[in-house]
């Protein structure tokens, strides 16, 4: 599938200028939040190969591990055989270009951890480095090694850290390199190394780390001098939060050590972005949303004024090749500064922005582009929702608590208690991350065991609760029984749902996750910690803690059996679709479909003597009969516990020479089992999406491990007894498998699995069973949280909802990691699986995906600025979002239902979606539909200034956005307001950095053909 419109002729703008004989071969791509500035470099990239012979090399750099795990997923598709290099540059030297070979050589760092000297307090590196430089010490100053290694020992003797230990083997084609590049760090001479090396650390006072420093830094240059690992094409993405990396400070003068430091820094700089060298000099794509504010990495601007950091990026961009358009690009620039100042004639003045800007746009667009959605979508791009917070009595015994342990133990701290009061739940409680949490002896009347309806804090019950003083009424925010849910509710379900699904389904307001953002860091803790206790509180007693689907010895086969992607049986039906069908009549074609299936491989239809088997038995029988037995066999070596004679003992008394015969009774039995297994359930899907696994041995091998153990714990939480088994207590006991079977027919869970695995498959970077796995985040996580004792806070679990950072894990005896990983639970969090609610601080704010199954953000607090208003909705407005899918679900949804067997319902969607007739710049169909926004949610606390600060607020959203592609965007504010410009005015005077458009060329296929 091509790019949109606006992306097409991003990369053909890019192309031009990173291709040029005769410029500087750098281009900024700045286009709005979400809208795929990744997806774009990517097929730069792939333009960029097809004109090389030999691989490609592409070094992606960005601010953060989060943000590059995140999109160096969606590079790493570029070539699927590309094994990911270490994450350290100065790791990276040690290839030598004998790994297997591939189109592209990926690599992916931060500033902070590859730039040795970047930042003076990461001196020491990984482990791996130290063992790479001891290993290369010894060929290259074997004297100075001894004393370095003799000085560490006697170091660590001394209770101080040890920084080398084991020595691996240096790799032969590193010792020379690394001893040149040794030698250019440290301004020796280089005679005789060894007696250098000593003299440099006497006149050092012994300072191993500051060595380690100097000689990570020579490996890094020896890895950006390296064919193998020197870039071709430098992706710096939000490269604004380190823009001294290209922009370097000249005013400040340094002494020392740290003049040194800044040596080594910028001597790896000119190294990475070419230097002089105009045949070494690599392709260089910016990437950034806000590319007028540029920071240093100490938080500082690099320039007071941004217009003036606007000028710098601009002369940067254009480069010495081409200093004349710089300059008229600088004076247009200034130009355009001048004209959004004037406040003279009404006419005249706007007349100047109008003939100002439409310069600057033809002098900037070689150099940049930027599409936005404000100047290109008319309307509100959110649907936005102020729910009414009312304080209640209950709330102020809480205030009057918090308060008066604040008064009596640490009076100085008053001022804070209305601010966390406001935002954290149950203070005394919850909170702990703060100083003021110190203040608390004792507990007040009024705690958590509240129902959360009741709850003693007036935003989470307008979180939970309907808001019934708006007309009309305005549903909850987070909806209570989505929360108790193992998935999410399909997009578009293949027939009529049943249970809490049909219900949440039916709503007028669809229900999906929400993505929580508070100001303050105590806060997701607490919202995690309330909400979750709930989840638990609806759980039925129960005389056991035991999950449900444990491994029982005695009787093993029917859950194994369940969870069984049966290689054949998965074959054997595809489930009928049509969204009026009643799920009886699904069953009733699933069984027609099923006698077709056996009558064509032999199976004779027909009464038996014998008693009717059970599905499961069938199911070994019929796989037996058709010779899959080995790979069965291997598969079943994933049941801990199973024995090997239990695990070949059914094999006896089923000889797979034989296909039998098999009644209709047990035909109808077993149909509707195949389409209810959650096993089968998987295995279809993989079939839709990766249809060459499970014919594989090891393919169905591992797509039973995942069944096994990661589907099988997560559906057996006790916690989801409410939602899976019947509400009614049926005059015959059921089973929790059966009514599980019962829960994936009438929840859609076959249908949700395929909408997640089209959508990863539109956007992600893995292979269909590894997104699968990555769907969930292993066991719960926890939070402290008081309770009788108030000086021994309890650890509580948080599963429905979860904080992006701070919860720990529970107590598991493999767990290696003490915090829950923010990357796995970004994953989760996109999946239809748990958590259906992330809180949040500012961490989650900034270049991070939440979109896939979120479709609302809610601000517990509100931002400071629009700028942060605008950063935290753009989490979620996105490329195939859940409202997006929505939409296209609306209008392509035949497209689905009449997908053929083995094909991907919502992949047909997509397909239809893609073949339509295209519209406009395509931002409408896949980032922004007018029919299905995403909603934005705030709080009116009565008594608070939040209504007025709210209504400011939005107020200068609406001018932020069409200020934010400005290079001042102060100034166009402050033209808005004083000429008192309407929205499609102030649009028509607004720069518009987008690329013009052109004839699209051969190439630049982002999205794999369906």
């Amino acid at each position: 599938m091509a790019l949109e419109p606006f992306q097409q002729n991003t990369v053909e703008a890019a192309l031009h200028a990173l291709t040029s004989d005769t410029g500087s071969r750098r281009f900024l791509i700045a286009d709005e939040v979400g809208l795929g500035k990744t997806i774009s470099s990517k097929s730069v990239a792939q333009r960029l190969k097809a004109l090389r012979d030999g691989p490609l090399n592409v070094v992606y750099l960005c601010p953060n591990l989060d943000i590059a795990s995140q999109n160096l997923t969606k590079l790493t598709t570029l070539d699927v055989s590309w094994e990911s290099p270490p994450d350290r540059l100065s790791l990276a030297a040690a290839m030598t270009g004998t790994e297997p070979v591939s189109e592209f050589r990926l690599f992916s760092y931060t500033p902070d951890t590859s730039l040795p000297g970047w930042k003076a307090v990461q001196r020491g590196g990984k482990v791996e480095e130290r063992q790479l430089i001891a290993s290369l010490l010894v060929r290259v100053a074997p004297k100075f090694w001894r004393r370095l290694s003799l000085l560490d020992e006697r170091n660590a003797q001394e209770g101080h850290h040890q920084h080398f230990g084991w020595k691996p083997k240096a790799p032969r084609h590193l010792p020379a390199p690394f001893r040149a590049a040794l030698v250019t760090i440290m301004g020796l001479d280089g005679v005789d190394l060894d007696a250098e090396l000593r003299a440099w650390l006497d006149a050092r006072a012994n300072d191993i780390a500051e060595f380690i420093l100097r000689a990570r830094a020579a490996l890094a240059l020896v890895a950006l001098t390296n064919p193998v690992t020197r870039p071709h094409l430098l992706i710096l993405d939000e490269f604004h939060r380190y823009a001294d990396l290209i922009l370097p400070n000249d005013d400040i003068t340094l002494a020392g050590l740290k003049a040194e430091r800044q040596e080594v820094q910028r001597l790896l700089i000119r190294t990475l972005l070419g230097g002089d060298n105009a045949l070494q000099r690599p392709a260089l794509l910016l990437m950034s949303a806000t590319p007028y504010r540029l920071l240093r990495v100490d938080g500082t601007e690099v320039e007071a004024s941004r217009y003036r950091s606007f000028i710098k990026l601009v002369r940067f961009l254009f480069g010495d090749e081409a200093k004349a358009a710089a300059e008229v690009a600088a004076e247009r620039i200034a130009e355009h500064h001048r004209s959004l100042q004037a406040k003279g004639d009404r006419k005249a003045a706007l007349a100047a922005v109008k003939s100002a800007k439409l310069d600057v746009e033809v002098a900037l667009r070689p150099v940049i582009a930027r599409t936005e959605r404000a100047t290109t979508i008319t309307g509100e791009l959110f649907d936005r929702r102020s729910h009414n917070a009312v304080v209640e009595p209950n709330d102020l015994r809480v205030f009057r608590h918090f308060a008066g342990a604040v008064s009596r133990t640490m009076p100085e701290m008053s001022g804070w208690v209305t601010t966390l009061w406001c935002s954290v739940p149950y203070p005394a409680e919850t909170l702990f991350e703060y100083k003021v949490g110190k203040v608390f002896t004792d507990l007040p009347k009024i705690t958590s065991a509240l129902p959360i309806t009741q709850t003693a804090h007036p935003q989470i019950r307008a979180l939970v609760v309907a808001d019934v003083s708006a007309d009309p009424v305005k549903p909850p925010p987070v909806d209570l029984a989505l929360l108790g849910l193992p998935w999410a509710v399909p997009t578009a379900p293949w027939w009529k749902l049943g249970g809490p699904w049909a219900e949440l389904f039916a709503r007028e307001h669809p229900v999906g996750k929400a993505l929580l953002f508070s100001r303050y860091i105590a806060t997701p803790l607490a919202v995690s910690a309330v909400l979750s206790l709930d989840v638990q509180r609806r759980q039925k007693a129960a005389k056991t803690i035991q999950p449900y689907l444990r491994y029982e010895a005695k009787t093993p086969w029917p859950l194994i059996a369940s969870f069984m992607p049966w290689p054949n049986l998965a074959e054997a039906i595809e489930p009928a679709r049509n969204a009026t069908r009643m799920i009886a009549d699904v069953g009733e074609l699933a069984k027609k479909a099923l006698a077709g299936w056996l009558d064509d491989r032999g199976f004779t239809i027909a009464e038996r003597d014998d008693t009717d088997r059970k599905p499961w038995e069938l199911a070994f029988d019929i796989e037996m009969a058709l010779d899959r037995t080995g790979a069965i066999v291997e598969a079943l070596r994933h049941v801990t516990g199973l024995p090997t004679r239990t695990r070949k003992s059914w094999l006896k008394h089923n000889p797979h020479q034989h296909k039998g015969t098999i009644s209709k009774a047990e035909v109808k039995l077993l149909a509707t089992w195949l389409l209810s297994a959650p096993g089968m359930a998987i295995g279809r899907n993989l079939l839709r999406h990766q249809p060459e696994l499970l014919p594989e041995d090891d393919g169905l091998a591992h797509a039973f491990k995942f069944c096994w153990h990661e589907l099988r714990p997560y559906l057996g939480q006790r916690i989801f007894g409410p939602a899976i088994l019947p509400r009614r207590k049926p005059k015959k006991r059921i089973s929790y498998p059966d009514a599980l079977r019962r829960a994936i027919l009438i929840g859609g869970f076959e249908a949700v699995v395929d909408e997640h695995l089209a959508v990863m498959r539109l956007i992600g970077d893995a292979t269909p069973l590894e997104h699968l796995g990555q769907a969930f985040f292993g066991r719960a996580g926890r939070v402290r949280m008081r309770k009788d004792k108030v000086r021994k806070p309890e650890r509580v679990s948080v599963h429905a909802v979860v904080p992006y950072a701070g919860a720990e894990r529970s107590k598991t005896k493999t767990a290696k990691d003490k915090k829950l990983r923010s990357d796995s639970l970004r994953r989760a969090f996109n999946s239809p699986f748990w958590p259906h609610v992330l809180a949040t601080t500012s961490v989650g704010q900034e270049g991070l995906d939440f979109h896939v199954w979120c479709d609302r953000i809610v601000h517990w607090d509100l931002p400071r600025d629009p700028v942060d208003f605008e950063q935290r909705e753009g989490r979620i407005a996105r490329y195939a979002s859940l409202c997006v899918r929505r939409s296209l679900a609306n209008t392509y949804a035949g497209a689905g239902l009449e997908a053929g067997a083995r094909a991907s319902p919502f992949w047909a969607i997509f397909q239809a979606a893609r073949e339509g007739k295209k519209e406009g710049m395509g931002l409408e169909r896949w980032w922004s539909p007018p029919a299905h926004k995403p909603i934005s949610i705030t709080f009116d606390v009565r008594f608070s200034q939040n209504a007025m600060r709210l209504r400011d607020l939005q107020e200068d959203l609406t001018r932020y956005r069409l200020a934010l592609g400005q290079p001042e965007p102060g100034l166009f504010e402050d033209m808005i307001k004083h000429f008192e410009l309407k929205p499609g005015e102030a649009r028509a005077l607004a720069l518009d950095l987008s690329a013009p458009n052109t004839e699209a060329k051969a190439g630049g296929m982002e999205h794999p053909t369906p």
